[in-house]
């Protein structure tokens, strides 16, 4: 009997994660779709500065949620205010398909050196960019795109950390980062051209 009363219990859960998720995924949609209507929704990501997660959202359900990782100065998309920019951008490079976990990344370039991921230090000002690196492109004129706020001219990107400490809490230099596993996760299931959307919400 209470076998049975843990399986009721259990589907219950079950029934109301799936429907959450639905919700959630819902509410998304909505949102961005309202913000802007043009724009195609059939995968997208979004990112939540307030709340330190990315959601990718595909056929309008809730594919995946990471934690992440955004700037320690808030947000913003000034070139040189470190902040995370917002607004609707697309992803302009995947870089680092194959590179091993740790592989570091300057300038966009594979070093081929392994660096440590320290789990257990907090090196606030360690901003490694490795494993994977997603480029970002802003889609909005004078708000993301041109001027003194281009993001692709700041070199925004998502990516991998040596310092997963600080994933959860803002702390990079403007960029989003990841977790190493969960960036590579990531770089498998978006394209060249996906949309994302990061909102201060």
């Amino acid at each position: 009997m209470r076998f049975l009363f843990f399986l009721l219990l259990l589907s219950n859960f079950c029934f109301s994660q799936k429907s959450n998720e639905g919700f959630l995924a819902e509410l998304i949609q909505d949102y961005v779709s309202v913000k802007y209507p043009k724009a195609p929704l059939d995968t997208f990501i979004y990112i939540g500065v307030k709340r330190q997660k990315l959601y990718i959202i595909k056929s309008k359900q809730l594919d995946r949620v990471f934690d992440i990782s955004t700037s320690s100065k808030g947000s913003g998309n000034k070139i040189a205010s470190f902040q995370t920019p917002l607004g609707m951008h697309s992803i302009h490079e995947k870089i680092g398909k194959g590179a091993a976990i740790g592989t570091l990344f300057v300038n966009k370039k594979n070093t081929h050196k392994i660096v440590t991921i320290d789990t257990l230090k907090n090196y606030t000002e360690n901003d490694e960019i490795t494993t994977r690196l997603i480029s970002l492109i802003g889609t909005e004129v004078n708000i993301n795109k041109g001027g003194d706020v281009d993001t692709f001219k700041r070199g925004i990107y998502i990516h991998g950390t040596s310092n997963e400490k600080s994933i959860g809490t803002p702390s990079s230099h403007g960029c989003v980062r990841m977790k190493n596993i969960d960036v590579i996760e990531l770089f498998k299931k978006v394209h060249e051209n996906t949309l994302v959307f990061l909102f201060d919400n």
